[in-house]
């Protein structure tokens, strides 16, 4: 699959909550694989896990790849919305 496939795909939680957007990925240049998806967070999200959202712009997490458990017509995780609380934002 194409990242320009993947780029601006749904993504949902496992509680069935919409996540936000894919908006890039990071790759382990030494190995060539992709080990993070970046997550550009819905308004909904943003709130619920109680991120600062910026007066022009988005917030965006890194999300690693083993926690994807579906591409289909949207990308399902394995973890709950609470449970991307941890999840860092990207810099």
């Amino acid at each position: 699959m194409k990242f320009s496939q993947l780029d601006g795909m749904k993504v949902v939680s496992l509680d069935a909550k919409n996540v936000g957007e894919i908006s890039g990925v990071e790759i382990d240049e030494k190995k060539w694989v992709v080990t993070h998806v970046h997550i550009e967070l819905s308004d909904d999200a943003i709130k619920q896990l109680d991120f600062k959202k910026p007066f022009m712009g988005k917030v965006t997490i890194c999300f690693p790849v083993g926690f994807i458990t579906k591409v289909g017509d949207v990308i399902s995780l394995s973890r709950t919305l609470e449970g991307l609380r941890r999840i860092p934002e990207c810099r």
